[in-house]
This record gives C-alpha cells, structure tokens and sequence, in this order.
C-alpha cells in the first residue's frame, strides 16, 4: 500500500456555529495509484458527538445526503453507528485523480441541511481511514479535516461566585455569556455590569473581548457583612441578565469551605485536547477540581504520558486542581466501572482485562475483576468510587479501605437506585455527582441531542481546607461531600457538631441541624434516616391556585442508559391554558409537541430525575385537568456476538400506560399520584408550588432512633426541580442503659 491513497478536505472550513444547520461537502481524491474495487472509505470523530446522522431516503428531510462519484464509477454508502459513515468503492475502482463527493445536508430538495453538534470544539475532527478491498490494512489519512465549532447567540449570563468565605476575604466573579447549548458564546462583545447588595466591586463591569471567547473573570470583589448574597449581572444593549449562585458570608467559616468539584468530568480521546478539558473546568465552568477519567480500556501509553503531563500542569494549588487518576473499565460481571484517583501524579495504571486494549499496553499489569483492583492499591495513596456509567459498579463489591463515595448523579441521569443499594448494604459512602461526559466541558455539560445522555452534568460539594490535592484526598476519605443535579446548592447537616460524612455514637435521642440555601427558591427540604422520612422543612411552599404541575420521573431499570421516554397529553376541561414552561427538559429531545388553549402534548427524555410541565390556568374549581400518557424505556443492548459485545444500540421497549385526572378545587387538597410501581416511576399532578423562600435552616430530633447504625442524610428539591443530596452522617445509637 502507498504511503497516501486519498486526500481528504471539507468546505466550507468555516468556524461553524453549535447546533446551527447548514451543508458541507466531504472531497476524496483518490492518488496517482487510484483505488481498486472494494475500497472503503471510512468518516468517524473522536467525541461523543451529537451532530446529525446521514440519511440517504428522504430528500427533504433533516440530514439529507448524496455521494457523487465520476462517471461510470458505482459507489455504496452507509452509516456506521451515530458517529459516522462509510463509502464502498465499486467494482470499477477509482482511478487516480477522481474524486468521490459526500454532501452532507444536502438541501437541493428543500431540505432543511444538517445540524451540527451542540458543543464547542475547537477541532472537530471528520477523521478518514482508507482499507483497501481484499486488504487488512487501514490507512489513517492524517489530515483528515477539521472544522472549529463555537459557541452561537447567548441566550442569558451566568455568574459564579465563591459558595462560602470570611468577611472581608476578596474574590474573583466568574461571567459566562450562554448559549443555548451550554457553551459560552465565541461572539459576545458586550459589556456587563455586575451589581448586588452586600458586596464591594473595584470595578463592576466586564467588557468583553476576543480572548474571553465568552467567559470572563472580574477581579476585585468583596463583602465585609455576614449573610447571602448574589450577584447580577445585566448588559443593558442586549437585555441579557443573570444572578449567580448564592455567596454565603460566616464569622466564623472556619478551615473546612464548601468548594465545587467534577471527580468524574468524562474523557476525550485526542490528545491535543487535553489540557482544553481541565481550562474549561477552570476557566468556564469556575470549579475548583476536575478529574479527568479515560476509560483505562483505551487509553495508550502515549496518551497517558500526555495526560499525566496535563494533570501537573493544571495543578494550581488555591485555585484548582486536575485530580489524576483514570477509569477501571471493567465489565459490570467484573465489578462495573469504578473511578481511581491518585494523592501524587505520573503514577502508573493498571487496566481491565483487554476489551478495546490498545497493542501497546502491557497485558501483564491487567486487572481483570474488581476485587483485583482493590487488592492491588489497598494500603496506597489511591481513592476508587464507583458509578453508573458505560458498565454499572454492581456494589456487592466494596472495600471500605479505598471507597468512600458513590456517584448518584451525571449526565447518564439520576440514580437514587445507586444511592439506595449503598445504604441497604450498610456500606458509608458519600454522595457524589459529575459529569461522565465525553464533549470537554467539565463541570457543566448538556446532553445535546445524544441518544444515551439525557441529562446536564452533575456537581460534588466538598467541604474542604483549602484547594490542593492533599485537602481534596483528605475531605473525599471523610466524606465531606454531597451531590447535586448541577445547581450550586449549599447544603450543611450536622448531628451534635458532627457534619456530613461523620460517624459517631451517642445515646442521647440525635438532634439534626439541616440549613440549606438555594440557587432559586426551595419546595422541600427532607431528612431521611436510612430510607424512612422522619423530617420535612415546614416552610414549604403553598400550591398556587391558577398554576398547575405534572410532573414524572424514573428509570427503566438498575443499569446503565436506563432513561424513560414519557409521550403524554394534558387537557384541560372548562378552563383555558394561558402559558406554559418546562422543568428539567435538559435535552433537546423532549419538547412540548402541540400547544393550544385547551391542551398540550409532550415528548420527554430523562432519567431518575423529576421533569415536567407548568400551566397557567384560567379556570375555577371545578376545572378538570385530565393528563394521559404512555412510556418507553430506555436500553442499551449489544448487537455483537450472541448479544453480549459491541455494538451497542440505544434501544426503547414500550411500557406502562397511564391516567391521571383532577379537578383544580380538588388538588388544592394536595397533589395526586400514580406510582407505576417500578424503578421511582411515576407520574404526578397538583398545583404548581408558589416561589418562596431560598433558605431553609431546620431542627429536627429523631424520637424513635434505631440501635445500631442510623444514616441521617437530606434531600433538596428547588421549584426549578434541581436536587442535592448530603452525604449521611452515621450515627451509633446506644440505647441509655434505662431505656426499655
């Protein structure tokens, strides 16, 4: 085979803008040698993108596309998988010279084009293999083309701030212009004015420029008051606005702050853009730790060496930190998928046992189970979590030495079925969220419109002493964390001075001190000891008469892409709809079918999370809201093999079929729900709950302590439907020796 068999160009090469749509046009010319018969020619990328796929039947629909060839040379083309497409030269072949052209949203029969993948990147890569017919060989064309995807029109600001400080300590304000998607918008050039109460700013604007590619920092702000604060930030030419998350400012903080982490940020697999992943942490998202965690099963040495190298030079000690570590990529029979991070960087990895193992790796240092795994870094500087993610952790295995926390939410979904089996086993781990994403962007990524996420990412509090990987260690080991749906909720439990994580015992009946401030305004706060209720806040927001919720939520099962798909109805009987708005419609995907005055019809993708529907009603009591609905789930079965390798398809399976109706009198009288009976399926309708306060501070004394272990934990819910979950705090009840 020659050293080059095609060239390979795209155009136009343009910046194009995520998400938009439009037609590009993929050119092979073969080389002097040509192309025999049976050539094939393969498009892939290394993301997880959500870029439309081809199709070839319908040519006024989305993602239309045609292959040309010279003359009297027969082409075939197909998709392979999501990401990509092959084209099979005929039995002619290609001389040298000709060229093959794939248009790629071709809207010459009015379609509408190809939509772009929702993500920044600065180098999409459309990467070109070549395998010659009756040849084992595959040629990577090297410069494949590239295109740079950039953030498009925002659609509002976001502003982060620290969660808590001293008075008087100054900090930096973090201002994003948002797109649509997610990404910070290339384009912006506005100018933002930052103001709020309770806080001192050197400077309270923020002129963007080029170089801000639609982030950027504000130095120079300062509180000197105790109390919650927020920021808002305004550009008054374009109306755009935003509020940032609630800055909390103690007396007496003390060394333990409440920081924000990404343990689990995902993977990319080009090297180049590594270290573009850990400044998107930094510098986009404003969190204080990310991990980056490349499934160890493909991960070569020579990435590895680029991404050890990454990690140190992203290790900034008070300002963030990329924790090194990797995924243990193990089949769920294996142990699943678990999380290892290391106390000191360039440590060498051990692999699962070959799956997609690159030929450079070592088979002797495999791990091939879980239970290997623990026995090789037991008694070393090295924390493992595990999570639901490509291959769920199956918790039967737990060793308590190296695991101290469990992811419970990422942009698979959320998984209180995880957060369960962890209590049910009496195991103490905390609860963590992240992202497990493939698009770089850590700390807030969006599903777009990917088949097997359905979710934004989530976010781990941690209470930690500062920002270094040793504090980052030390708060992990004690389970000072909490996990969100991504929302920067600050969250403190504590039983007679022992926050979150702690384990202690007492025989006193164990008094729970629970203070929660909100992004928005909370609709509960709930204590829980083990799985049993014993607590709610009593502040809770009433119903609103005029506003009506639906709401639904769940899984399809305890594993990996376990979402719901929800197709449903609301009708509205003797009353008029006057607006609507979405909770939780986090990907693309679901959306409101048809609105009219009298009804709505919906199409909704998630995963353990609540999502739903708000209306506005014009009616009286004897309205009737009638909501009807049938469901799909979600899997993810092979196709490889006897159905047990790759690949693997998203699939959907119908399920349960439902309805729900009320009347607006009745419902004042509380929500009424239909339990489906499987995984936290359900589906609810009531009145929508009034905004109304951000914080909650609770007391509650468990009367009834169990002997033995008692977990204490607490779960937040926002009107918005964002979630926190605190880790628990263990508590050792000893009956008094006079008791009973």
């Amino acid at each position: 085979m020659s050293d080059t068999l095609i060239t390979a160009s795209i155009e136009p090469s343009t910046p194009v803008t995520a998400g938009s749509f439009g037609t590009w046009t993929l050119r092979f010319q073969a080389t002097d040698e040509g192309l025999p018969a049976g050539t094939t020619i393969r498009v892939g990328t290394d993301t997880d993108t959500d870029w439309g796929v081809p199709q070839f039947d319908d040519p006024g629909a989305a993602e239309y596309a045609t292959v040309t060839a010279p003359e009297g040379i027969d082409v075939a083309a197909r998709t392979v998988g999501v990401k990509g497409f092959q084209v099979e030269v005929g039995s002619t072949g290609l001389p040298g010279g000709g060229e093959i052209a794939v248009v790629i949203g071709d809207t010459s029969d009015g379609g509408p084009g190809s939509r772009s993948q929702t993500f920044r990147e600065h180098r999409r890569v459309f990467a070109v293999t070549v395998q010659q017919g009756g040849s084992d060989e595959v040629e990577v064309v090297t410069d494949s083309p590239v295109l740079e995807i950039v953030g498009g029109e925002p659609v509002k600001l976001v502003v982060v701030v620290p969660s808590e400080l001293p008075p008087g300590e100054p900090f930096r304000v973090l201002v994003k212009a948002e797109d649509a998607w997610g990404n910070a918008s290339n384009g912006y050039r506005g100018t933002v004015t930052l103001a709020g109460d309770g806080i001192t700013l050197d400077n309270n604007t923020i002129a963007f420029s080029e170089s801000d590619a639609g982030a950027g920092w504000l130095e120079g702000a300062s509180t000197d008051t105790a109390g919650v604060w927020r920021l808002t930030a305004t550009d008054d030419q374009s109306g755009l606005a935003g509020t940032s998350n609630p800055l909390c400012v103690v007396e007496h903080v003390g060394q333990q702050r409440l920081h924000w982490a990404d343990p689990h940020g995902g993977q990319l697999v080009d090297r180049e853009k590594f270290a573009g992943f850990f400044a998107h942490a930094r510098d986009v998202a404003g969190i204080q730790f990310a991990g980056f965690q490349r499934n160890a099963d493909v991960l070569d040495q020579q990435d590895l060496v680029v991404q050890q190298d990454v990690e140190l030079e992203f290790h900034e000690p008070g300002r963030f930190i990329a924790i090194p570590g990797y995924e243990w990529s193990g089949k769920t029979w294996d142990g699943g998928h678990h999380n290892v991070y290391f106390r000191r960087h360039h440590q060498p990895i051990h692999r699962n046992a070959p799956a997609e193992t690159p030929e450079s790796v070592d088979e002797t240092t495999e791990l091939h189970h879980v239970r290997d795994l623990y026995a090789h870094y037991r008694g070393t500087d090295t924390i493992i979590t595990p999570h639901v993610g490509g291959e769920h952790s199956d918790l039967k295995h737990h060793d308590p030495t190296l695991e101290p926390g469990v992811e419970i939410v990422s942009s698979h979904g959320a998984f209180e079925w995880m957060r369960r089996d962890a209590l049910a086993r009496g195991y103490h781990l905390g609860f963590l969220g992240g992202s497990d994403s493939y698009t770089g962007r850590p700390g807030d990524d969006r599903p777009g419109h990917q088949q097997r996420r359905y979710s934004k990412a989530g976010l781990t509090g941690i209470y930690c002493d500062g920002v270094t990987l040793e504090d980052f260690f030390e708060a992990m080991r004690a389970r000072r964390v909490y996990a969100t749906t991504g929302a920067r909720i600050v969250a403190r439990a504590d039983v007679e001075g022992h926050g979150i994580g702690s384990r202690f015992s007492t025989r006193q009946q164990p008094v729970i001190e629970v203070d929660v401030v909100g992004t928005t305004a909370l609709e509960s706060v709930e204590l829980f000891r083990n799985e049993q209720l014993i607590g709610r806040w009593n502040d809770a927001p009433a119903g609103d008469p005029g506003r009506v919720r639906v709401l639904w939520q769940g899984s399809s099962r305890q594993t990996s892409y376990s979402g719901i798909v929800w197709d449903g109805t609301i009708t509205v009987h003797g009353g008029r709809i006057t607006a609507t708005d979405t909770l939780r419609f986090d990907s693309p995907r679901s959306h409101l079918v048809e609105t009219t005055e009298s009804m709505i019809r919906f199409h909704a993708w998630g995963c353990g999370y609540r999502m739903g529907v708000e209306l506005d009603i014009q009616g009286d009591e004897s309205t009737r809201i009638e909501v009807s609905a049938s469901t799909q789930a979600i899997t993810g079965p092979a196709y490889g093999g006897f159905g047990s390798s790759q690949p693997r398809r998203i699939s959907l399976a119908p399920a349960e079929r439902v309805t729900l109706a009320g009347r607006l009198g009745e419902l004042a009288n509380g929500t009424r729900t239909i339990d489906l009976g499987v995984r936290d399926r359900q589906l609810d309708l009531g009145l929508a709950p009034t905004h109304g306060e951000q914080e909650a501070h609770c007391t509650f004394r468990d009367e009834d302590p169990q002997p033995g272990i008692n977990p204490y934990w607490v779960r937040v819910v926002q009107v918005d439907q964002e979630m926190a979950w605190t880790s628990p705090i263990w508590v050792d009840w000893m009956a008094s020796p006079s008791a009973g």
